[in-house]
C-alpha cells in the first residue's frame, strides 16, 4: 500500500508541475535513507509504529520495526487522518 500511495503523490505533483513529481521521489529516498539509518529516531506514534516527516512536501512516512525489520506502512499527506494506515494493517 505505500507503493501505492507513492506513485499516488507522485503523479498528482508531476501533474502539478513537470519535475516536482522527481523532487517528490527524492526527498521520499532522503527520508527513507534517514529511517534506515535511524529507525528509532523518529517520533513514536503508537507503540512501535513511528512517522517520519518528509521535507518540503506535506507528507509523512509510518513505519514499524527496527534495523533489522523494517516495515514502511504508507506515504500520507498530514491532512489525512494520521491513523488511516492502521486500516491496513
Amino acid at each position: 500500500m505505500a507503493a501505492e500511495d507513492v506513485a499516488s503523490a507522485s503523479a498528482w505533483y508531476e501533474e502539478q508541475q513537470q519535475g516536482l513529481g522527481e523532487e517528490f521521489l527524492r526527498a521520499l529516498e532522503h527520508v527513507v535513507e534517514h529511517i534506515i539509518r535511524f529507525p528509532m529516531g523518529f517520533p513514536e506514534i503508537l507503540p512501535g509504529h513511528r512517522r517520519a516527516l518528509l521535507p518540503r512536501f506535506p507528507y509523512a512516512l509510518y513505519h514499524s520495526g527496527d534495523v533489522e525489520s523494517l516495515d514502511v506502512l504508507a506515504c500520507l499527506h498530514t491532512r489525512q487522518s494520521p491513523h488511516r494506515w492502521l486500516r491496513r494493517t
